[in-house]
């Protein structure tokens, strides 16, 4: 009896193997794009991802610079001293 089993985990390892190969295989035909269209896709995308995560990350952080900017250059009017 575990031979049949051991005979069964090949065959389903076997077949799961060639499985990912006739469809990487099948997927590579049937692509919209070359390789290298694809790769500059998933560039331009990741390029619009980071300039959109700037964006949201680096405004506040501006604000907030010159909002305290702001507050030191009112007090040290405050005690006298000269910009």
């Amino acid at each position: 009896m575990d031979d049949n089993k051991q005979l069964n985990t090949g065959l389903l390892i076997g077949g799961f193997i060639i499985g990912i190969i006739v469809g990487g295989i099948a997927a590579l035909f049937r692509a919209p794009r070359s390789g290298s269209e694809v790769r500059q896709q998933i560039a331009e995308g990741g390029d619009q991802i980071r300039n959109k995560i700037e964006a949201v990350v680096s405004d506040p952080l501006a604000e907030s610079m010159a909002e305290g900017k702001a507050a030191a250059r009112r007090r040290r009017l405050e005690l006298g001293f000269k910009e």
